[in-house]
């Protein structure tokens, strides 16, 4: 009976050493004992070693006590930092030995080596990007403390002088400081509680919140106090003050209506999620997406202009309140139309005939297949995430009905539709272009009465 208790007590106190090794998002611990530097402070000769992709294992920030430093935090699941990088290795050449602008990550050496020399978008370019990049790392990030991804620590002379996000590595931004002026760019705050109401009743008038008409919203430009498309929308259903919250934060208004409306469909199957339900957090196909508007810059850049300038005017923060403990689909349809009251604009989901690529069954037998969720990939999955987030061929379509998951090569070797019908024939399945009636995010300007 001893030996039992002293065996489970070991497991549990190994279980919690072991859970302490991690944060909530998988990285190893900060280095105790480092205290965290902040915008203006001096910052102490560092060591940063296991550097890949570049002409030396290991640098000192001393190094560069006459250059500008910039520091870009990022890993492997972060989808704009991994876009970033042809612009930054594009910036390290226009500028050469007056910069250096590293990559840092938590992750190790042999996962990084191997994500540069297998990522598809990297290896298109030519040459191929390959960062310069500390791997393994947990000293410059006890340093310079962060939440999410991308998270840029700009030093020059020797001085922390901004933190911010991505959009701020740019060529006029960097000369700026190259030629000796200040900046006061917005701080990048990764404390920032997506939960916590915009606006705040006076302590004496919260009764207010008891009335039946009790409910406000505010629309807002985007807040430097919070991240890009900070995580969707935030419900928040609460009994104790009986009210109910919906919010996002920095979003441009063609995703703001994709997750708005997307919370106004009641929970999909497979079948929907393929063929009509393209925006459930996903990156939406060009083709399911119709504007209808006078100025299409509204709603995305079109790369004439600097995308922190750009996102300063176009992006949205929103927030509603509402009396009671309201079923959060409800919430999101009064959310849609208030949007579209506030802006002049009128978003909604309609049917539309588009060309799609369609998988088909054919009368041959369908091979390799698996239970579902038993490790295969199921064709709605393949055709939203692998297909439409490309945005290289037309919409995915699946009429094919299965009711199982089948073994497959995610995206064809040479890029192609050819190699992707040639993989689906591989399982009995066939692949064809054809027209379909599928459901699109439309935007229109409200007519005007």
């Amino acid at each position: 009976m001893k030996l039992t208790t002293l065996l489970c007590f070991f497991l549990l106190l190994t279980s919690i050493s072991q859970a302490q090794e991690k944060d909530k998002y998988g990285r190893p611990p900060l280095v105790p004992g480092i205290a965290e530097l902040k915008i203006g402070d001096q910052v102490p000769d560092i060591l940063i070693n296991n550097i890949v992709n570049n002409d030396k294992r290991s640098i000192r920030t001393a190094d560069y006590k006459d250059k500008l430093l910039v520091l870009d935090f990022w890993e492997r699941s972060c989808g704009t930092c991994i876009a970033s990088m042809p612009k930054l290795d594009s910036l390290q050449g226009v500028f050469g030995d007056r910069i250096k602008l590293l990559s840092v990550t938590w992750e190790s050496e042999e996962v990084i080596t191997k994500f540069f020399k297998t990522n598809r978008y990297l290896n298109e370019h030519t040459p191929p990007v390959h960062r310069a990049s500390a791997v393994g790392d947990r000293i410059l990030r006890s340093y310079f403390r962060y939440e999410s991804n991308p998270h840029v620590v700009w030093i020059y002379k020797g001085k922390v002088v901004a933190i911010t996000g991505y959009d701020y590595i740019n060529k006029d931004n960097i000369q700026t400081l190259l030629d000796g002026k200040s900046v006061a760019w917005p701080l990048k705050n990764d404390s920032f509680d997506p939960m916590y109401p915009l606006m705040q009743l006076n302590g004496l008038s919260t009764e207010v919140m008891d009335s039946p008409y009790y409910g406000y919203s505010v629309l807002t430009g985007l807040s430097n106090s919070m991240g890009i498309g900070l995580g969707g929308i935030h419900f928040k259903q609460d009994s104790v003050r009986n009210i109910s919250r919906l919010a996002l934060f920095n979003y441009d208004l063609t995703s703001a209506y994709q997750v708005l409306l997307s919370a106004t469909h009641p929970l999909l199957t497979n079948e929907d999620f393929a063929n009509y339900g393209f925006n459930r957090g996903y990156i939406p196909h060009p083709a399911r997406v119709v504007l209808e508007v006078k100025d299409p810059t509204r709603f995305h850049n079109d790369r004439q202009e600097d995308q922190a300038i750009w996102n300063s005017k176009n992006l949205i923060c929103y927030e509603m309140e509402k009396h009671g403990v309201v079923d959060k689909m409800v919430l999101a349809k009064s959310a849609v139309q208030d949007v579209n009251n506030r802006l002049g604009l009128y978003g909604r989901y309609e049917k539309r005939k588009v060309n799609c690529l369609v998988f088909i069954k054919t009368d041959k037998p369908v091979t390799d297949t698996l239970q579902q969720g038993k490790g295969g990939m199921s064709l709605p999955a393949l055709a939203m995430m692998r297909l439409d987030m490309t945005q290289k061929f037309p919409p995915a379509v699946d009429e094919t009905g299965l009711g199982f998951d089948i073994i497959l090569n995610l995206l064809p070797d040479d890029g192609t539709i050819a190699g992707l019908k040639k993989e689906m024939q591989r399982h009995g399945l066939d692949l064809i272009e054809a027209e379909r009636e599928i459901e699109v995010l439309v935007i229109s300007d409200t007519p005007v009465n």
